[in-house]
């Protein structure tokens, strides 16, 4: 059997398999080479030979005789113990040969031995032994012949030997196990190997030197044949009735708990990690097999595997252990089924060898039975129930990121090519689903929402070393990466065109900073574009969803509120019954799915992971406009430079957008997560970036200041929120945090957007609230007050803005009562509202529904205004006398007070549930209104506008306003009595003003705008015309352009006009007189 024509076809192809998978060589049995020296961790390189009958040949070099036992040393007296104890005789040694030769049996099971088959636990290689016999070489088991040993046990064809007449081969059939599989037979000799090296007893030192040689070469042998019958399970015979090859692998890594596999879990990995060691240049022919069939036994379980199952554990935990060999590891991402080539932003989960474990998830859209199961008829359900299912929900949730992160960490761990892999395969997910960024995206184009959380969390994690409470790896992210970072070239940046980014590209070639980490940098824009892609488009959705229960509770209410007209009517008491058994059905099922959402987004460790990464990137971007580019290690001082940095102004506008949405969802649905050092974090962040010139988009700075307002709302363990302590305590807030309110307020007057016109509404409710949750601090009132004396336009300008903001709140608020009142009172009349045609009462119910609809908005806000400017008069005066502000301000006044106490204060006369419903206060409003009048009473200037207004103001009116006040408790007995003097030196101010308007006012005097006298005039420096200062302040409040040639024109320019303005007092001076005599008593009231 030397040469091709004597051997079989199978044979032939079995020798073209081994050539195919290693080098040719023809070692001789009877010349034996010396083998190379190399350590126990060296990987062994596998040699296959085309010799007939040869296999993968590990050389061997011959054995080495045990040296000769050395007399034992006789000791004297004194070196025995003084206990006489006699020592144990040393173990007998035996010769390595005869050592080998019996271990290399027991190994294999196998003999060359006819006689020591007879047992039944060895095989006897008869035909090896034949072949031997021909080539005169001595059939004894040595390292020589292992090759030949092993694949002649591996070629035994037990199905054919058995059909055999041969009584030889079927007494060798009989001592094999029954229908045992290559694998499994490699693996028993790759376990008796390993027992083997635990029986060292009877080897000397030189043997057991010799062995740790010849333990390596084995292991290499064994597994070499392990990873070949994996790749290809036909080379060698197999039974017919057992699965064979990756079939026969993946059940082991599947089922890690089991005990009916060859392997067990502790086996597992060692038995891994030699096997990536024996197969390691062919380890991803290896693997790809069996990870197919990974794959495929996925996806044919129905339904789809979830965390309410067990299926995800079984291959998460098959991953898990793969990677725990570090050869593995590194292997996985050069696998065709790393990564499928042509994979899309959709199609990524699921054709990656990790995305379907990557999308588990409880968010509701992909996974729908988990909210039914665990959230359904909410309402119906105790809370406690509802948390313990979000808690066990959690529990889960944690164990699957936390099992996906120990794979992803492990492959980063491996080799600096498979750390590239995963930083790459993340570069992937975010530039796919670049789409997510839009507005509206349709699910099925990209990625689910639990696969972009899961990517974020397990990025998250990797970069927690540089999250620390410090910060002390911060510069190690390369600023300069942010030209390169951004989703799309068309994001948007903080405060830069395209031209700018482009430009700043161009010239600034400076490459990465030499103190930066690539590694750290890559991590934290990859972790700031998943949030901006994924978590915020996941807290939008829940958002969309809470706003559109709320939209279906309100028409709920008004559907079961119009029961009474289908009375009567089947058909329309049938259509309405089903309108409302569907909204209730919609209602809990978006309340169940808001829960799911909750379940995930407020996990407790990744909340803990988000607000982390928010506080280093709010850290980093304060660092970036530093001007010495030192901060933490230094505070940051204010104000910053007029100019922004260009390095800042080009990072994408998301770092930001991710801050303030996560912040906001935060601060309003879980305030406590936040600790102390993360709040003070947040208020520097956003007192420095409301400053000027440094946000383009004033949304952005709107949710700064809602995220500060929904910090001082009450909350678990905080009375007066969560931030006021800090905003107290903080060394910089004191002083700019009212000065930003008030010039962000001034700012957000036009927004640029098509809905400026309520947006700033909207802006300007978390601005009053932070002013009046603060308003009790003396160190926030200062700083107020301060404001109006640093610049005191800028102040009119804000005063200005609120006073028209409260006109328009209460006279929305009362035309919308109104209107209710007057047609629940024709309602009231049955017979008349009967009467009326169908058409029309449609429309007055119509009308109704909406002022419902925007009436307590306004309410709402009119009422919070009035008490703010209530509070501002209270604390300082002054700008609410100025010419431009006195006469808007009581003018509003008095109208509102007409309306709520004058004749038609019957329009108003609402049902206590409507007020309620409604939110009309009248009590409150009518003693906030009552407040500013006695507030400003002391000001001539306000006296004297209440006067001149015969518009509203009447002496009945404030008459009947006191009398209100008193009989309904609004005010005690001496603010009743304040509020008659006041009215008292109105009646005064009127009788002077009478008097005054009977002397002709010089034309010189009067204003030209108003034809109105003079108190204070100024020229104007380009029209060289004179008029009231208060009358051109107000002009500018508007439109800063001169009124009479249209040219640009600031306050500040106006020339004082002194000697005209001593002329007009002169004038005024002359003709002052006695008021009229007439007094009011609070007891006549």
């Amino acid at each position: 059997m030397s040469g091709d024509s004597e051997m079989s076809d199978a044979e032939k192809i079995r020798l073209r398999r081994l050539a195919r998978l290693g080098n040719p060589g023809t070692p001789k049995a009877s010349q034996p080479s010396e083998p190379p020296a190399q350590s126990s961790a060296s990987h062994t390189p596998r040699e296959v030979s085309t010799a007939p009958g040869s296999s993968p040949s590990l050389s061997s070099a011959p054995p080495i005789p045990s040296p000769n036992p050395q007399p034992a040393q006789i000791k004297s007296r004194n070196d025995v113990r003084s206990t006489d104890a006699i020592r144990k005789p040393a173990p007998r040694t035996i010769p390595y040969t005869e050592w080998l030769e019996r271990h290399l049996s027991l190994i294999f099971a196998v003999t060359l031995e006819k006689a020591k088959a007879s047992n039944g636990n060895l095989c006897w290689l008869k035909d090896l032994y034949e072949e031997l016999r021909e080539e005169n070489t001595m059939p004894t088991m040595s390292m020589s012949l292992v090759d030949r040993i092993l694949i002649a046990r591996l070629s035994m064809d037990t199905q054919s030997m058995a059909l055999s007449d041969d009584v030889d081969k079927l007494a060798i059939v009989a001592s094999l196990p029954e229908a045992e599989t290559v694998f499994e037979y490699l693996v028993g000799c790759w376990k008796r190997l390993a027992q083997s090296s635990r029986n060292l007893s009877s080897l000397d030192e030189t043997g057991k030197i010799e062995w740790q040689k010849d333990h390596e070469r084995l292991k290499q042998l064994i597994m070499s044949y392990t990873s070949m019958t994996l790749e290809d399970p036909t080379m060698f015979p197999q039974p017919s009735d057992r699965l064979t090859g990756p079939a026969e692998f993946l059940p082991i890594l599947l089922d890690l708990d089991s005990s009916d596999h060859v392997l067990n879990s502790n086996e597992l990995v060692p038995f891994l990690n030699d096997l990536a060691v024996a197969a390691e240049d062919s380890l991803s022919e290896v693997l790809t097999p069996t990870l197919s069939l990974f794959f495929q036994e996925w996806f044919k379980i129905v339904p789809t595997p979830d965390l309410m199952g067990a299926d995800w554990r079984r291959y998460l935990g098959a991953i898990a252990t793969l990677v725990r060999s570090k050869h593995i590891a590194a292997t996985l991402p050069t696998l065709p089924i790393w990564r499928a080539s042509a994979v899309s932003a959709h199609t990524l989960e699921w054709q990656s060898l990790l995305g379907p474990l990557l999308r588990l998830s409880v968010y509701p859209r992909e996974f729908p039975e988990i909210w039914r199961t665990y959230f359904s008829n909410p309402t119906e359900r105790k809370t406690d129930d509802i948390n313990a299912n979000k808690s066990n929900l959690r529990f889960t949730l944690r164990s699957v990121q936390t099992d996906l992160f120990t794979i992803f960490n492990a492959i980063i761990r491996s080799s600096p090519s498979a750390r590239e892999a995963i930083l790459d395969y993340i570069s992937c997910a975010i530039t796919l689903n670049s789409k997510r960024a839009g507005m509206r995206v349709d699910s099925r184009t990209v990625a689910s929402d639990g696969f972009m959380s899961n990517i974020l969390s397990i990025t998250l994690k990797l970069l927690e070393p540089a999250m620390d409470l410090s910060f002390t790896k911060i510069s190690k992210i390369d600023t300069n990466c942010s030209r390169t970072k951004p989703v799309t070239d068309e994001e948007t940046r903080i405060h830069a065109a395209k031209e700018d980014v482009d430009k700043y590209s161009a010239e600034d070639a400076q490459g990465p900073n030499p103190n930066s980490n690539p590694f750290i940098t890559d991590l934290f824009h990859s972790a700031a574009a998943l949030q901006h892609l994924g978590l915020v488009k996941t807290i939008s959705s829940r958002i969309r969803g809470e706003k559109n229960m709320s939209d279906m509770e309100k028409e709920l209410k008004r559907t079961e509120a119009s029961r009474g007209e289908w009375e009567g009517n089947a058909t329309l008491q049938a259509q309405g019954d089903a309108a409302i058994a569907k909204l209730r059905a919609d209602i809990a099922t978006l309340h169940a799915t808001i829960h799911a959402y909750d379940t995930q987004l407020l996990e407790p460790a990744f909340v803990r992971s988000n607000i982390d990464f928010c506080s280093l990137m709010m850290t980093w971007l304060l660092r970036q406009v530093d001007p010495k580019q030192n901060y933490p290690a230094s505070p940051i001082k204010l104000p910053l430079p007029s100019q922004a940095p260009i390095h800042f102004r080009v990072i994408p506008e998301y770092f930001l957008d991710n801050i303030t949405e996560y912040f906001d969802f935060l601060t309003r649905y879980d305030p406590e997560r936040l600790e102390d050092h993360e709040k003070d974090i947040f208020i520097t962040f956003a007192l420095a970036f409301l400053s000027p010139g440094y946000i383009n988009n004033p949304f952005l700075k709107a949710k700064l200041v809602s995220i500060l307002s929904n910090g001082l709302y009450s909350s678990a363990h905080h009375r007066k929120g969560i931030f006021f302590d800090r905003l107290s305590l903080h060394s910089i807030s004191s002083e700019y945090l009212m000065p930003s309110i008030i010039r962000f307020f001034i700012e957000v007057e036009s927004t640029g957007g098509h809905t400026q016109f309520w947006d700033k509404f909207n802006f300007r409710r978390d601005m009053s609230h932070i002013f009046r949750s603060l308003w009790d601090s003396p160190l926030f009132r200062a700083s107020f007050v301060k404001s109006r004396h640093d610049d005191f336009d800028q102040f009119i300008k804000f005063i200005n803005m609120l006073m028209s903001d409260t006109t328009f709140h209460l006279e929305e608020s009362l035309t919308n009562l109104t209107k209710i009142n007057a047609i629940q009172t024709q309602q009231a009349d049955e017979a008349s509202w009967s009467q009326l045609p169908k058409e029309e009462r449609d429309d007055l119910v119509s009308q109704m529904r909406q002022a419902e609809s925007s009436a307590p908005y306004h309410t709402v806000m009119g009422l919070d205004h009035v008490e703010l400017i209530r509070d501002f008069t209270a604390t300082t005066k002054e700008p609410f006398v100025t010419a431009e502000i006195v006469d808007r301000l009581v003018a509003s006044l008095d109208e509102n007070l007409a309306t709520l106490v004058g004749p038609k204060m019957q329009e108003l006369n609402l049902a206590n549930a409507d007020r309620e419903r409604l939110s009309f206060k009248p009590k409150r409003l009518l003693a906030g209104i009552a407040q500013i009048y006695l507030n400003l009473a002391g000001e001539a200037d306000f006296v004297r506008a209440v006067a001149n207004d015969g518009r509203s103001y009447s002496r009945e009116l404030f008459e009947r306003f006191a009398r209100i006040l008193k009989h309904r408790a609004i005010m005690t007995e001496a603010e009743v009595q304040e509020v008659v003097a006041f009215t008292q030196k109105v009646e005064d101010m009127k009788a002077t003003i009478m008097i005054e308007d009977e002397r002709e006012i010089p034309d010189e005097f009067l204003d030209p705008l108003l034809s109105t006298l003079m108190k204070d005039p100024v020229i104007l420096p380009m029209s060289r015309v004179v008029v009231d200062r208060g009358t051109i302040r107000t002009v500018l409040l508007s439109k800063e352009v001169d009124p009479f040639n249209n040219m640009p024109l600031k306050y500040e320019d106006c020339i004082p006009d002194t000697e005209l303005k001593a002329k007009i007092a002169a004038w005024i001076a002359e003709g002052k007189t006695n008021a009229s005599g007439d007094v009011m008593e609070v007891d006549n009231l």
